[in-house]
């Protein structure tokens, strides 16, 4: 299989290979990988992102390719997952993609309580675990999820030549002894990911992050281009997973080029201490009108304008 992929990318960037045999051999793999197709901003929030953004395809696509690697038209919800390096959920995603790429997204608060746990704990035990916690909060079904490691963020904006954000005063993270001026600024490497991962300094903590990891997941998305897409899927493929079941090929092919998103973020409760510690809880009800709204009409309250 890995050797399928170099030939893919080989394909695209030397166009040497007949690419629509590359694409029915793929398909005629038993178990697919990760093809670095999606660079997620699987979470584009505190550890891996906040959010998978989708990079249009590595592959070169002809009118001509087999019927099996056609985009897939249905709508697709997929769980975009960032990760910090001990696999605990740093940022977390519910993404509806239609069938023309539009992403409609809304963030899920790491710290949020699920049946008295806090569900950035929950795919270190089991990812299966972290999607039924999600289903059961938004009331809506997970088809497929994606994660990545929050590091790779860094590289993907440092391949991209930075990423643009804006805030509305500077800040400094009492932690890490990080700061950021107020105002536009373009953010690449350890900076941009500093700027993903802080939540110490912020008000309202990681509420405010999640909005960074919303304007920084926009920002990205409109950089990505089918001529950056192959140095992207060559340089951060290996920190990104997806589970065994999902087509990515044939998902990924819907794309080409930049994609439509909306952002928005689940509203919670006043926080609460535990047993277990800190954590928001979830109007079920409440969250499952909201989330079923934002994903069926989009909003676009996460972009422009400037954040914490």
């Amino acid at each position: 299989m890995n050797e399928l992929i170099r030939q893919a990318i080989n394909a695209e960037a030397e166009e040497r290979v007949d690419s629509r045999t590359v694409l029915a051999n793929l398909h005629k793999a038993k178990k697919r990988k990760p093809l670095g197709l999606i660079v997620g901003v699987a979470t584009l929030t505190a550890a891996a992102a906040a959010a998978a953004v989708i990079i249009p395809t590595a592959i070169k696509k002809t009118e001509a390719a087999p019927p099996a690697a056609q985009a897939t038209q249905e709508a697709q919800n997929v769980l975009l997952i960032g990760l910090d390096d001990y696999d605990h959920t740093d940022a977390l995603m519910l993404a509806r993609f239609r069938a023309d790429g539009a992403a409609m997204i809304v963030s899920l608060p790491r710290d949020i309580l699920v049946d008295g746990q806090k569900i950035n704990s929950l795919f270190a035990q089991d990812p299966g675990k972290l999607t039924a916690a999600v289903e059961k909060t938004t009331g809506t079904k997970v088809d497929h999820y994606a994660a990545v490691k929050m590091s790779a963020f860094g590289q993907v904006s440092q391949l991209l030549g930075g990423v643009e954000v804006c805030l509305k005063a500077p800040s400094n993270d009492p932690i890490t002894k990080v700061s950021f001026p107020a105002g536009r600024q373009v953010l690449q490497g350890d900076q941009a990911l500093a700027f993903l991962r802080q939540r110490h300094g912020l008000e309202n903590g990681d509420l405010d992050r999640a909005r960074r990891q919303q304007m920084f997941l926009v920002g990205l998305a409109s950089q990505i281009t089918k001529d950056k897409a192959l140095a992207l899927a060559r340089g951060v493929s290996g920190s990104i997973s997806v589970d065994d079941g999902w087509d990515v090929l044939g998902f990924a092919q819907r794309f080409t080029g930049p994609v439509g998103i909306s952002v928005t973020t689940l509203p919670v409760d006043a926080p609460v201490e535990r047993e277990t510690g800190f954590g928001y809880e979830v109007d079920p009800a409440k969250a499952r009108s909201f989330v079923a709204k934002a994903l069926d009409e989009g909003d676009h309250s996460g972009e422009g304008g400037c954040v914490r």
